[in-house]
């Protein structure tokens, strides 16, 4: 059994410590202690006013990049797209600024903007509902604007509701339905709640540029099948006009990576070899690599430009010296 004298010894021990650490603490290790701290301070505060110039200078650095690439984009661009009329389409979650400087740059080029198109996420909902609604207005559409309405792939009515949105924004001669054909179906799609644009003041365009942020909603399955439906119809558009290109945003930080529409079509060889794609719409070097693609789809080309995988190039051929 432990007795009394045991605890006593072992309280004087713990106190002996403890004295042993305070003489020595302010004694023979004070200098020492003291000087190793205050030099680890001194180190700490210079490393931090050092990191701190360097962020600096790489912000006024970005800074001035960006101001540069935003005053000569509409130099590089410019009469790329005159005389041309350009659609608009915007996938769901694309900001409106973003938008604002597609159109915007648009107008830079020499282009006019034919029309600005949100197409809403009901576009391409899974629900049956749904699908039977965008099935019968479809096939109400599709002889105003002389839709073939024979379906090529398995799912009719998503294919046909693509082609008549296409329809209506895109045309490429003559033999196109008339504007009031088109606008009168605009505004059949805008009263269904699939799309938003003012059919008042669209007119058929020749060239079309998509606008995508990542698939961010569902899982990773869901999140393929709504990018491969947008991916089918950024083709029904490329089918109807003249040129296409899909460009896609970052979208917001919050929303997470999710699933790129542009890397989606990348995989898809047939959508791949007829619409081009710009990866980094959301640069200055983007925003003008979407004119440049389209320039260059005129020409019966098609390319894949930006920084991610499947990117054949950083950016579209720059238009040669007159």
């Amino acid at each position: 059994m432990i007795d009394f004298r045991y605890h006593l010894v072992s309280i004087v021990s713990i106190f002996l410590a403890l004295a042993v650490g305070i003489v020595l603490g302010a004694g023979p290790l004070q200098g020492q202690i003291g000087d190793t701290l205050t030099s680890e301070i001194t180190q700490l505060r210079s490393d931090k006013a050092g990191l701190r110039a360097e962020v600096t200078a790489l912000n006024q650095e970005g800074a001035e990049r960006d101001a540069w690439e935003q005053a000569t984009v509409g130099r590089v661009v410019s009469g790329l797209a005159t005389g041309r009329g350009v659609a608009v389409v915007a996938l769901p979650g694309v900001e409106t600024q973003n938008i604002t400087s597609v159109t915007d740059l648009v107008v830079s080029a020499g282009g006019t903007v034919a029309s600005t198109t949100k197409v809403r996420s009901d576009m391409v909902s899974p629900d049956a509902e749904a699908k039977k609604a965008r099935q019968d207005l479809a096939d109400k559409l599709a002889p105003t604007l002389r839709v073939n309405p024979t379906p090529t792939g398995a799912d009719k009515s998503a294919e046909l509701i693509d082609r008549v949105l296409a329809a209506a924004l895109a045309s490429t001669g003559p033999t196109s339905a008339g504007q009031d054909a088109s606008r009168e179906s605009l505004a059949g799609l805008v009263n269904a709640k699939l799309i938003d644009v003012d059919p008042k003041t669209t007119v058929p365009a020749q060239l079309v540029i998509i606008l995508a942020n990542p698939v961010t909603e569902g899982t990773e399955k869901e999140q393929q099948a709504v990018a491969a439906s947008w991916v089918r119809l950024a083709t029904a558009l490329d089918t109807a006009a003249a040129g296409s290109v899909m460009g896609q945003f970052a979208g917001p930080p919050e929303a997470g990576k999710g699933t790129s529409v542009v890397a989606v079509l990348r995989q898809d060889s047939t959508a791949a070899d007829a619409v081009s794609t710009v990866d980094n719409a959301s640069t200055s070097r983007g925003l003008a690599g979407l004119i440049l693609a389209l320039s260059q789809q005129e020409s019966g080309q098609s390319g894949h430009y930006g920084d991610d995988e499947g990117a054949t190039a950083p950016f579209a051929p720059l238009p040669k010296a007159s």
